[in-house]
């Protein structure tokens, strides 16, 4: 799918020659970038349905990345983050991942690998969004199980913990998550997340 020139992308970094860098390359592939230069201030402005995906510095003053990350989950789940990480934020980041976010991005920015992961993410928003529109019946068609398993991947749990959970095997626990794939009409687990949260899965 083509990514469009309309979509928009929120840049949230309190350093300024970061925001500035991000604008320049996500222009240069034709998406458009809203600056924030905190997050108290990503919090006043942003407005849902606008954006196709927000890069998120991880260590900002006062509100930290991954606090505006459980922000923006319980106002627009289906919205792709990318962390934007130094060194020893890694472990922060991937624990985010695990919590929904889409993909972590360290510093120094590796170009090419930044854009890659931009235009994969917009997509994502675009697919996703397409996918829930023609799929608003899939929820009801999951056995009782698999609406167990699939509350426990919207949670960010590991196939291992939610077997431990439900008393099943993990190899059924991995059988139960391929059907809620093919069921909602995802194509990785992300979007099977998105899905699910854009349909009442969390409050």
């Amino acid at each position: 799918m083509t990514v469009s020139g309309k979509q928009s992308v929120c840049i949230v970094d309190d350093d300024a020659q970061v925001r500035r860098f991000l604008a320049e390359v996500l222009s240069s592939i034709g998406l458009v970038a809203e600056q924030y230069a905190s997050g108290e201030d990503f919090m006043r402005r942003w407005q849902p349905g606008k954006a196709a995906c927000v890069l998120l510095d991880i260590r900002m003053p006062r509100i930290t990345g991954p606090e505006i990350h459980d922000w923006l989950r319980e106002r627009e789940p289906r919205l792709p983050v990318i962390f934007l990480t130094g060194h020893a934020d890694v472990t922060t980041a991937v624990r985010a991942m695990r919590l929904g976010a889409f993909d972590f991005i360290e510093k120094p920015f590796n170009v090419q690998q930044l854009i890659e992961r931009v235009n994969q993410a917009v997509r994502l928003a675009v697919e996703t969004s397409a996918a829930t529109a023609g799929n608003q019946g899939w929820q009801r068609t999951l056995t009782p199980r698999e609406q167990q398993v699939l509350g426990g991947i919207v949670d960010g749990k590991r196939s291992k913990l939610i077997a431990a959970e439900l008393g099943i095997s993990e190899r059924t626990v991995e059988s139960h998550r391929a059907s809620l794939m093919a069921k909602a009409g995802a194509s990785n687990a992300a979007q099977l997340v998105a899905m699910a949260s854009g349909h009442g899965m969390r409050d």
